[in-house]
C-alpha cells in the first residue's frame, strides 16, 4: 500500500467511522452473507429496502474500486455481493421487485412503488461491474443476465408509456400519493438502471448479454428525459396523471445530479437555488424533503416535519461537485451537530412543538393512519395483517421518539428537537459519499455524454 497523505489518512478514518455505523445496520444471513438493512435489526425497519440499498451500493462501488485503497474497501465489496445475490433471488416471476423484503427474501411490501425495479437492476449491475474491475469470480453469471433482462423487459412493457416517453409510478421515494404520475426521481432511476445495463453489455466480452432493444431504448431515452422534466429553466418534480406540471419544490429536483446525468448544468444550478430557498428549515436548518402542507391528504409529515439528513448530505455532494467546498462543509457541519452521542445520523428531525402537534392533530385522531394506508397507493390485496404490523411499528416508534429521542432546549422557540430513526443507514451512506466528493474521489458515469 502506498503511503497515505495526511488528508487521505483523515478521509480513510472518516470513511471507517461511517462504515462502522453502516455495519450496525446489517445482519448475517447463512445463505447470502451480510445483508444491508435500512436501520439496525432491532429497529422499526428490519427490512431490506431496494431503494436504500441501491443508494448505498453506489457508494460501495466507489469504496471497493477507488485507487485510494480504503481500509473498508473489502467490506464494501462483500456487502455489494451479498445484496446482488439477494436481489437476484427475490425478483418476482414477472420481473419486478417490491418496496421491502424480510431477511428470508419474503416480500413485505405495502405500497405500489415502481422505482424498485430500477433499483434492483442497478444493484446487480453495479456488483457485476465492480467484480469485473476487481477481477473477482462471479458465480451464476448467466442467472444474473437473465435477471437483468427480465427486469428490463418488465420495466419497458409494464411501466413505460411510449406515447409520453416516460415511466409511470404510483409512489416512489416519498411513499405517498403525491408521486402518482411521471416523476423526476422515477424516470432518472430507470435511466440510471438502463445505463448501467448498457455499461455491463459494453464491458463484458460475451455478446448479446443484454437484449439490443433495451440498449437502443436507453440511447434515445437518455437524450429526451431531461427536457421532459425542465420548466422555468430548472427541473420539475412531476407531471401528474392528467398532464399538469407539478412545479412544487422537492428534494427530487436533485435526481439528475444524483444519478449522474449532468447535461444541463444551468438547470441543475437553478434547481439547487430554488430548493435551498424553498425547503430550508427556518429553525433547524438543512432541507426538508418537500413543503409540509399537511392538510393535503397526499402530504405525510411523519413525527412532525423537518429536515431530512440524507437529502441534506446529497445537497452537500452537489456543492462539493460544483466546487463550492465551503457550502458543502457548512452543510455537513450542520449534520454533525445533530448526531447523537454514538455518532449516529437520524432520518429526519423535527421540533418538539411540531412533533407534539403531529401527535395531536394527525396520529391520535387516526388521520395519519388514513394517509399512510390510503387504498389507491397500497398493493392490490395487501393482507391486513401487514397493515396492522406496520401501524404497530409506527406506534412504537412514535412512543420511543416521545420518550427517549427528544432533545429539550428552552432557548429554542419550539422547545428543542426530536431525532427520528437513528441511525439510518442511508444517511450514513450519503454522508460518506459527500466525503468522497469533497476529496474529488467520485465519478459520474455520463459526464462525457
Amino acid at each position: 500500500m502506498a503511503k497515505r497523505t495526511k488528508e487521505l489518512t483523515k478521509l480513510n478514518d472518516q470513511l471507517n467511522e461511517q462504515m462502522d455505523i453502516i455495519l450496525r445496520c446489517t445482519i448475517e444471513n447463512k445463505k447470502y452473507g451480510r445483508l444491508l438493512l435500512a436501520s439496525p435489526p432491532s429497529s422499526r425497519y428490519p427490512y431490506v429496502y431496494p431503494r436504500d440499498t441501491n443508494c448505498a451500493v453506489q457508494l460501495m462501488r466507489r469504496l471497493a474500486g477507488s485507487p485510494n485503497d480504503y481500509d473498508c474497501r473489502e467490506q464494501a465489496f462483500v456487502i455489494m455481493k451479498s445484496m446482488a445475490y439477494f436481489m437476484k433471488d427475490c425478483i418476482s416471476s414477472e420481473g419486478s421487485w417490491g418496496q421491502r423484503y424480510s431477511l428470508e427474501g419474503e416480500d413485505k411490501s405495502l405500497y405500489k412503488q415502481e422505482d424498485n425495479v430500477a433499483h434492483g437492476i442497478a444493484i446487480i449491475c453495479n456488483y457485476l461491474l465492480t467484480a469485473r474491475f476487481l477481477k473477482r469470480e462471479v458465480k451464476d453469471m448467466d442467472d444474473f443476465f437473465v435477471c437483468i433482462n427480465k427486469a428490463l423487459d418488465y420495466s419497458y412493457t409494464e411501466l413505460y408509456e411510449k406515447e409520453l416517453n416516460l415511466f409511470y409510478s404510483t409512489t416512489a421515494i416519498h411513499e405517498s400519493a403525491m408521486e402518482e404520475g411521471y416523476t423526476c426521481w422515477v424516470n432518472f432511476s430507470f435511466l440510471y438502471a438502463y445505463s448501467l445495463a448498457n455499461e455491463v453489455a459494453t464491458k463484458k466480452d460475451k455478446k448479446n448479454i443484454i437484449r439490443s432493444e433495451f440498449l437502443n431504448f436507453r440511447h434515445q431515452f437518455l437524450y429526451s428525459v431531461s427536457e421532459l422534466f425542465i420548466g422555468n429553466n430548472r427541473y420539475i418534480r412531476r407531471t401528474a396523471p392528467d398532464g399538469t406540471r407539478d412545479m412544487r419544490p422537492d428534494f427530487t429536483l436533485l435526481s439528475p445530479f444524483y444519478f449522474g446525468f449532468l447535461h444541463y448544468k444551468t438547470q441543475m444550478d437553478n434547481s439547487v437555488l430554488y430548493l435551498e430557498k424553498q425547503l430550508w428549515d427556518p429553525e433547524l436548518g438543512m432541507i426538508m424533503r418537500y413543503l409540509p402542507f399537511y392538510k393535503d391528504f397526499s402530504t405525510h409529515v411523519h413525527a412532525g416535519n423537518g429536515p431530512w439528513l440524507q437529502y441534506t448530505a446529497v445537497l452537500a455532494q452537489y456543492h462539493y461537485w460544483n466546487g463550492n467546498i465551503s457550502r458543502g462543509d457548512e452543510l455537513l457541519g450542520m449534520i454533525d451537530s445533530y448526531k447523537n452521542e454514538k455518532g449516529e445520523i437520524p432520518e429526519h428531525l423535527s421540533t418538539c412543538q411540531r412533533f407534539e402537534d403531529f401527535m395531536e392533530r394527525e396520529w391520535n385522531p387516526g388521520i395519519d393512519f388514513q394517509k399512510e394506508f390510503y387504498k389507491p397507493i397500497l398493493l392490490d390485496n395487501v393482507e391486513f395483517d401487514k397493515i396492522l404490523e406496520e401501524a404497530n411499528n409506527m406506534h412504537k416508534s412514535y412512543e420511543e421518539t416521545g420518550s427517549s429521542c427528544i432533545i429539550r432546549d428552552i432557548t429554542r422557540p419550539e422547545g428543542g428537537y426530536i431525532q427520528f430513526a437513528a441511525p439510518l443507514m442511508w444517511s450514513h451512506a450519503e454522508y460518506a459519499r459527500a466525503l468522497l466528493l469533497r476529496a474529488g474521489d467520485w465519478w459520474k458515469i455520463h459526464k462525457e455524454e
